[in-house]
Protein backbone atom coordinates (compact mmCIF):
# COMPACT_ATOMS: atom_id res chain seq x y z
CA UNK A 1 0.00 0.00 0.00
CA UNK A 2 2.59 2.35 0.83
CA UNK A 3 3.96 1.79 -2.94
CA UNK A 4 0.67 2.45 -4.50
CA UNK A 5 0.83 5.73 -2.25
CA UNK A 6 3.64 6.59 -3.24
CA UNK A 7 3.34 5.86 -7.00
CA UNK A 8 0.05 7.78 -6.70
CA UNK A 9 1.45 10.65 -5.42
CA UNK A 10 4.11 10.79 -7.81
CA UNK A 11 2.20 10.82 -10.38
CA UNK A 12 -0.15 13.92 -9.00
CA UNK A 13 3.14 15.94 -8.69
CA UNK A 14 4.22 14.74 -12.38
CA UNK A 15 0.41 16.02 -13.53
CA UNK A 16 0.81 18.91 -11.66
CA UNK A 17 4.46 20.22 -12.87
CA UNK A 18 2.74 18.83 -16.28
CA UNK A 19 0.23 21.38 -16.48
CA UNK A 20 2.06 23.97 -15.09
CA UNK A 21 4.87 23.67 -17.48
CA UNK A 22 2.31 24.39 -20.39
CA UNK A 23 0.73 27.14 -18.76
CA UNK A 24 3.94 29.20 -18.44
CA UNK A 25 4.55 28.28 -22.16
CA UNK A 26 1.17 29.74 -23.40
CA UNK A 27 2.42 32.86 -24.23
CA UNK A 28 -0.48 35.41 -25.14
CA UNK A 29 0.75 37.18 -28.27
CA UNK A 30 0.71 41.37 -28.16
CA UNK A 31 -1.67 42.12 -30.91
CA UNK A 32 -2.16 45.38 -32.42
CA UNK A 33 -4.66 46.70 -34.99
CA UNK A 34 -3.38 47.57 -38.77
CA UNK A 35 -5.35 50.70 -38.51
CA UNK A 36 -7.64 52.55 -36.08
CA UNK A 37 -10.41 55.88 -36.61
CA UNK A 38 -13.83 57.21 -35.63
CA UNK A 39 -17.33 57.16 -37.50
CA UNK A 40 -20.16 58.90 -36.45
CA UNK A 41 -24.34 57.19 -36.58
CA UNK A 42 -25.59 59.92 -39.05
CA UNK A 43 -29.03 58.66 -37.48
CA UNK A 44 -28.16 59.67 -33.92
CA UNK A 45 -24.90 61.95 -34.08
CA UNK A 46 -23.45 58.70 -31.38
CA UNK A 47 -19.76 58.35 -32.30
CA UNK A 48 -17.98 54.90 -32.23
CA UNK A 49 -14.42 53.90 -32.61
CA UNK A 50 -12.84 51.47 -34.73
CA UNK A 51 -9.98 48.96 -35.18
CA UNK A 52 -8.93 47.15 -38.08
CA UNK A 53 -7.94 43.48 -38.39
CA UNK A 54 -7.28 41.57 -41.41
CA UNK A 55 -9.16 43.70 -43.91
CA UNK A 56 -12.19 44.06 -41.56
CA UNK A 57 -12.59 47.30 -39.56
CA UNK A 58 -14.56 46.80 -36.24
CA UNK A 59 -16.27 49.41 -34.37
CA UNK A 60 -15.24 48.95 -30.50
CA UNK A 61 -18.04 49.95 -28.80
CA UNK A 62 -21.58 48.13 -28.13
CA UNK A 63 -24.42 49.52 -30.76
CA UNK A 64 -26.05 52.43 -29.13
CA UNK A 65 -29.02 52.98 -31.88
CA UNK A 66 -32.43 52.76 -29.98
CA UNK A 67 -34.57 51.41 -32.70
CA UNK A 68 -37.80 52.64 -30.92
CA UNK A 69 -39.46 49.34 -31.20
CA UNK A 70 -39.74 46.26 -29.31
CA UNK A 71 -36.71 44.69 -31.03
CA UNK A 72 -34.48 46.79 -28.54
CA UNK A 73 -33.76 47.46 -24.72
CA UNK A 74 -31.48 48.33 -22.26
CA UNK A 75 -30.83 45.71 -19.29
CA UNK A 76 -32.84 46.81 -16.30
CA UNK A 77 -31.33 46.25 -12.73
CA UNK A 78 -34.20 44.91 -11.47
CA UNK A 79 -37.72 43.51 -11.76
CA UNK A 80 -39.10 47.03 -12.01
CA UNK A 81 -36.80 48.62 -14.95
CA UNK A 82 -34.79 50.84 -13.32
CA UNK A 83 -31.83 52.22 -15.66
CA UNK A 84 -28.30 53.38 -15.05
CA UNK A 85 -27.40 55.98 -17.51
CA UNK A 86 -23.96 55.20 -17.00
CA UNK A 87 -24.66 51.17 -17.41
CA UNK A 88 -25.98 52.00 -20.39
CA UNK A 89 -23.08 54.32 -21.78
CA UNK A 90 -21.12 51.29 -21.20
CA UNK A 91 -23.31 48.27 -22.76
CA UNK A 92 -25.09 50.10 -25.29
CA UNK A 93 -28.70 48.09 -26.50
CA UNK A 94 -29.30 44.76 -26.07
CA UNK A 95 -31.11 43.67 -29.70
CA UNK A 96 -33.37 40.72 -31.20
CA UNK A 97 -31.54 39.69 -34.37
CA UNK A 98 -33.74 42.30 -36.57
CA UNK A 99 -32.65 45.13 -34.09
CA UNK A 100 -29.63 44.41 -34.50
CA UNK A 101 -29.88 44.22 -38.25
CA UNK A 102 -32.13 47.47 -38.00
CA UNK A 103 -29.57 49.17 -36.00
CA UNK A 104 -26.52 48.68 -38.54
CA UNK A 105 -25.28 52.37 -39.74
CA UNK A 106 -24.95 53.04 -43.26
CA UNK A 107 -21.80 51.52 -45.07
CA UNK A 108 -21.33 48.79 -41.74
CA UNK A 109 -22.94 45.69 -41.40
CA UNK A 110 -23.89 43.14 -38.51
CA UNK A 111 -20.77 40.17 -38.55
CA UNK A 112 -21.10 37.39 -40.37
CA UNK A 113 -20.25 34.30 -39.00
CA UNK A 114 -17.53 34.35 -41.54
CA UNK A 115 -16.45 37.54 -40.55
CA UNK A 116 -16.41 36.36 -36.69
CA UNK A 117 -14.13 33.11 -37.88
CA UNK A 118 -11.50 35.86 -39.89
CA UNK A 119 -11.12 37.63 -36.40
CA UNK A 120 -11.13 34.62 -34.61
CA UNK A 121 -8.32 33.51 -36.80
CA UNK A 122 -6.71 36.71 -36.61
CA UNK A 123 -6.34 36.48 -33.01
CA UNK A 124 -4.74 32.66 -32.77
CA UNK A 125 -7.22 30.05 -33.52
CA UNK A 126 -6.72 27.85 -36.01
CA UNK A 127 -9.74 26.47 -39.16
CA UNK A 128 -10.60 23.85 -37.15
CA UNK A 129 -11.22 25.61 -33.82
CA UNK A 130 -12.72 28.27 -35.42
CA UNK A 131 -15.40 26.21 -37.70
CA UNK A 132 -15.83 24.10 -34.07
CA UNK A 133 -18.69 24.56 -32.01
CA UNK A 134 -19.30 25.39 -28.20
CA UNK A 135 -16.21 27.01 -26.56
CA UNK A 136 -12.70 27.38 -28.79
CA UNK A 137 -9.67 28.85 -28.96
CA UNK A 138 -6.80 28.80 -26.13
CA UNK A 139 -6.51 32.91 -25.87
CA UNK A 140 -8.51 34.51 -28.41
CA UNK A 141 -11.25 35.92 -25.97
CA UNK A 142 -8.37 36.98 -23.56
CA UNK A 143 -7.41 39.42 -27.01
CA UNK A 144 -10.90 40.35 -27.45
CA UNK A 145 -11.50 41.69 -24.08
CA UNK A 146 -8.43 43.82 -24.36
CA UNK A 147 -8.98 47.66 -24.38
CA UNK A 148 -6.18 49.99 -26.05
CA UNK A 149 -2.81 48.96 -24.81
CA UNK A 150 -3.64 45.68 -26.30
CA UNK A 151 -6.01 45.12 -29.72
CA UNK A 152 -8.42 47.67 -28.43
CA UNK A 153 -11.50 45.93 -29.22
CA UNK A 154 -12.87 45.56 -25.87
CA UNK A 155 -15.37 42.94 -26.09
CA UNK A 156 -17.96 43.69 -22.90
CA UNK A 157 -19.98 41.17 -20.92
CA UNK A 158 -23.20 42.67 -21.33
CA UNK A 159 -25.39 39.95 -20.45
CA UNK A 160 -28.50 39.13 -22.16
CA UNK A 161 -32.50 39.57 -22.49
CA UNK A 162 -34.01 35.78 -22.32
CA UNK A 163 -37.55 35.15 -24.42
CA UNK A 164 -38.38 32.84 -21.22
CA UNK A 165 -41.41 34.58 -20.23
CA UNK A 166 -42.08 32.42 -17.20
CA UNK A 167 -38.07 33.72 -15.74
CA UNK A 168 -38.78 36.28 -12.90
CA UNK A 169 -36.11 38.45 -14.44
CA UNK A 170 -35.69 38.25 -17.80
CA UNK A 171 -32.49 40.21 -17.59
CA UNK A 172 -29.42 38.13 -16.96
CA UNK A 173 -25.91 37.57 -16.40
CA UNK A 174 -24.13 41.21 -16.41
CA UNK A 175 -20.33 41.19 -16.27
CA UNK A 176 -20.47 37.48 -16.31
CA UNK A 177 -21.14 36.68 -20.47
CA UNK A 178 -20.96 39.04 -23.01
CA UNK A 179 -23.47 38.16 -26.23
CA UNK A 180 -23.10 39.21 -29.58
CA UNK A 181 -24.81 38.24 -32.87
CA UNK A 182 -23.97 37.36 -36.17
CA UNK A 183 -26.21 37.61 -39.12
CA UNK A 184 -25.98 34.22 -40.48
CA UNK A 185 -28.56 31.76 -39.92
CA UNK A 186 -27.86 28.30 -38.73
CA UNK A 187 -29.59 26.50 -42.07
CA UNK A 188 -28.59 22.90 -40.01
CA UNK A 189 -31.25 23.95 -37.72
CA UNK A 190 -34.84 24.95 -37.87
CA UNK A 191 -35.83 28.86 -39.23
CA UNK A 192 -35.07 31.09 -36.86
CA UNK A 193 -31.58 30.13 -35.66
CA UNK A 194 -29.24 32.45 -36.00
CA UNK A 195 -24.99 31.78 -35.03
CA UNK A 196 -23.37 34.33 -31.98
CA UNK A 197 -20.58 34.30 -30.25
CA UNK A 198 -20.62 34.20 -26.36
CA UNK A 199 -17.44 35.23 -23.93
CA UNK A 200 -16.98 34.86 -20.43
CA UNK A 201 -15.19 37.00 -17.79
CA UNK A 202 -12.53 35.19 -17.27
CA UNK A 203 -12.07 32.46 -19.72
CA UNK A 204 -9.59 32.66 -22.99
CA UNK A 205 -12.10 30.81 -25.08
CA UNK A 206 -15.18 31.73 -27.28
CA UNK A 207 -18.41 30.65 -27.20
CA UNK A 208 -20.03 29.72 -31.33
CA UNK A 209 -23.89 28.14 -31.55
CA UNK A 210 -27.15 28.98 -32.45
CA UNK A 211 -30.21 30.47 -30.53
CA UNK A 212 -33.49 31.59 -31.88
CA UNK A 213 -34.27 35.33 -33.13
CA UNK A 214 -36.14 36.75 -30.19
CA UNK A 215 -33.27 36.70 -27.47
CA UNK A 216 -31.80 40.03 -26.91
CA UNK A 217 -27.84 40.15 -27.06
CA UNK A 218 -25.21 42.85 -28.17
CA UNK A 219 -24.36 43.99 -31.32
CA UNK A 220 -20.63 44.98 -32.72
CA UNK A 221 -20.44 46.15 -36.38
CA UNK A 222 -17.98 45.89 -39.07
CA UNK A 223 -17.10 46.81 -42.92
CA UNK A 224 -14.72 45.82 -45.56
CA UNK A 225 -11.52 48.44 -45.01
CA UNK A 226 -11.82 51.20 -46.77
Amino acid sequence: MKNLYKILCALMLALLWYACSNNENEVIPVVKPDASGVMTDTRDGYVYHWVRYNGLDWTVENSHYNTNDGNCSVYTLSSGGYIDSAQWEKYGYLYTYAGALEAAPKGWRVPTDEDWKTLEKTLGMTDKEANALNWRGSYAAILMKQESTGTNLNFLCGGYRTTVTSSYFMFRLMNDYGFYWTSTKDTAKSDGMVFYRKIFYNSPMVFRYSTTCNNMFSVRFVRDSQ
